[in-house]
């Protein structure tokens, strides 16, 4: 198969998991963040099988390289709002300082879990 194609449809399975997020987000009777359930659908479709990890192998390692520069817009944005930070600066602090931790412990084991898997999977 073509190289980019195969990129192509990669990255196809992922908007259209996406959009599927979204749908059911816009679907709830409650608010929930979109880029989450689709996050949620895609390790659910992983999980049962019906997109196997290959299928989004290469689009994944690329968003994954590049996703520093998704932020850029987000901390350009973050300074007209630098009054407003200043009144609560103490306030963010404490909280960086306490969900940071927080979210290392939980990506440290949800990276032991994935490894589990692979490993037992490639043990098959």
């Amino acid at each position: 198969m073509n190289k980019t194609l195969h990129f192509s449809l990669q990255l196809a399975i992922v908007i259209a998991v996406c959009f599927a997020g979204d749908f059911i987000v816009n679907i709830l009777p409650f608010k929930f963040s979109s880029s989450v359930m689709s996050i949620l659908l895609l390790l659910f479709l992983l999980i049962i099988g019906v997109v196997k990890f290959d299928y989004i192998k290469n689009i994944s390692s690329f968003m994954l390289g590049n996703m520093a520069i998704l932020f850029v817009p987000l901390g350009v944005s973050l300074l007209s709002y630098l009054d407003v930070i200043k009144t609560i600066l103490i306030l963010f602090v404490v909280v960086i300082l306490v969900t940071t931790p927080i979210v290392y412990a939980a990506t440290a084991l949800s990276a032991q879990f994935i490894i589990k898997m692979q490993n037992k999977r490639e043990k098959k």
